[in-house]
């Protein structure tokens, strides 16, 4: 998801990934899964095959860790704000935990073009020191659409393929 926001000389792109479900709607599936899976290992033991039981545990303890970091990765953001004279980009989930601020005169931003349709274009500032890739979480075509608003700051744009333009 692309969203941005213009105030006077400022200007702040969020990124975050499409998120599907929140957390409280995660939890609800992996509950009714959990209910599911235990009653069956249940019916399995009470027949008398109890090794089922331990393993239906391992499952659901499993897929409740494996949704967790799933979700928790929906909740990252990155943050670009954009001001005359700098270009700040910040990333984390819930608050700032990385941030990096680049000069914007000396900053452009680097595509590198997708080789086939299954792949999707690459994003980074690059300054005289640093190169940082942004936008990784987001499909195509919120990357099509962050690398337009970026040009219409505007942001120095290079593509690796710029014969084609």
């Amino acid at each position: 998801m692309v969203k941005l926001h213009h105030a006077g000389e400022r200007w702040v792109l969020t990124l975050s990934p499409n998120r599907s479900a929140n957390w409280v709607q995660t939890k609800l599936l992996i509950t009714t899964m959990a209910f599911f899976v235990l009653i069956i290992a249940l019916a399995w033991t009470l027949v008398g095959a109890w090794l089922v039981l331990p393993f239906a545990g391992i499952e659901v303890a499993l897929l409740w860790f494996i949704a967790y970091k799933v979700s928790l990765y929906t909740y990252q953001q990155q943050v670009i704000t954009i001001t005359a004279t700098s270009i700040e980009l910040q990333l984390g989930t819930y608050r700032p935990q990385k941030s990096w601020t680049f000069n914007k005169s000396d900053t452009y931003i680097a595509l590198v073009e997708a080789k086939n349709a299954f792949e999707c274009i690459q994003l980074r500032f690059i300054d005289g020191s640093r190169q940082i890739i942004f936008a990784e979480f987001l499909n195509q075509a919120d990357r099509k659409v962050a690398l337009e608003y970026l040009k219409a700051v505007p942001i120095r744009v290079l593509s690796d393929k710029w014969w084609h333009a």
